[in-house]
């Protein structure tokens, strides 16, 4: 996401009427339940599993063998309070700001999704600024996601140490390449279906070269 690669693909949305100036993290997205590990793909087969109104996510969860449940955010602690779903996915910090801990005590870091916030621009606005201003605009962009990371990190590791003492188990021994294998084929049917999706890959499969 720092690399000259993505800080070009941030500017090719220009025509579309706004550009990218930088992202910032909102962490990698596991799996919680009310006691049960997730440490391969397999371990969710037949769990019934909240997920954000997205298609990318239903299919993903279809994909490993789980039920995924449609449902506004602010009813996932009752349904798991009641049972009416196995678990949720999200980042570390809903265990504790949104007290889910008290009724999910199993979290598996499965790492499976990364959703970064983007910082955007209109193409107008940008383009009213000479080259200095819009270098200077790019500077602050960068210099805020570096204060950020800092920040995020901070966050998580707090979050982690109270989700502990309300009783949560952190499940570290997850086969993260297993989850990476077994959701490929809904990336490739992605990239088949959405000329942006494959471009995005090439350019993150350039960036990391």
């Amino acid at each position: 996401m720092d690399s000259p690669e993505m800080a070009e693909y941030f500017r090719s949305t220009a025509e579309d009427g706004f550009v990218g100036l930088t992202y910032y993290s909102s962490g990698a997205r596991s799996f919680y339940t009310g006691d049960t590990p997730i440490r391969t793909p397999e371990d969710l087969r037949g769990l019934k599993i909240r997920v954000q109104d997205m298609r990318s996510q239903t299919d993903f969860l279809r994909e490993l063998g789980a039920a995924p449940i449609v449902m506004a955010f602010g009813d996932t602690y009752t349904s798991l309070q009641t049972g009416l779903i196995d678990g949720a996915e999200s980042n570390e910090t809903v265990l504790t700001q949104s007290a889910h801990g008290e009724v999910a005590k199993s979290f598996s870091m499965t790492e499976h999704t990364r959703i970064p916030d983007m910082l955007v621009m209109s193409s107008d606005a940008w383009e009213r600024l000479d080259a200095a201003d819009q270098e200077l605009v790019s500077e602050a962009a960068r210099a805020s996601t570096e204060e950020h990371k800092t920040m995020w990190a901070e966050s998580i590791e707090q979050s982690v140490a109270d989700a502990e003492e309300m009783g949560v188990e952190f499940v570290t021994d997850v086969d993260t390449d297993a989850f990476r294998e077994a959701t490929r084929p809904v990336v490739d049917r992605y990239a088949e279906e959405y000329p942006e999706v494959a471009e995005l890959l090439s350019v993150i499969e350039s960036a990391r070269e």
